[in-house]
């Protein structure tokens, strides 16, 4: 399974879009095979999620989300756990041991601190 968390400086960004990079876990059994770095492509309306879907990744970690983008990943069979907030270490790891909590509210003002 591969998981990505939007980042920016070693926390979960709190809007998905302005990212700077997606840090994707390769997870099984509840163990991080392997790690890689994407950086967030130039900003596209509604590309994000063709982007991670075309990168194999099956669970997405943000902060806040717009509407739109939530509603892609969901399409694209992307699992999408919004509303996160912390170090992507610690996020990863709640993750892994199912404790990971979320909000499934998408932000609707398309307004979003960075």
């Amino acid at each position: 399974m591969k998981v990505a968390l939007s980042v920016k400086n070693n926390m979960i960004t709190q809007h998905f879009g302005h990212c700077d990079y997606f840090v994707v876990y390769n997870i099984s059994e509840k163990e991080i095979i392997s790690s890689t770095v994407i950086k967030n492509p130039p900003h596209k309306k509604g590309y994000l999620p063709k982007f991670l879907k075309e990168n194999e990744v099956d669970v997405v970690i943000t902060g806040g989300i717009g509407k739109m983008a939530a509603d892609l990943l969901t399409e694209l069979d992307i699992e999408c756990y919004m509303n996160v907030d912390g170090e992507i270490q610690e996020v990863v790891n709640d993750f892994i041991n199912g404790k990971l909590e979320q909000n499934q509210e998408p932000c609707l003002e398309g307004k979003h601190e960075a």
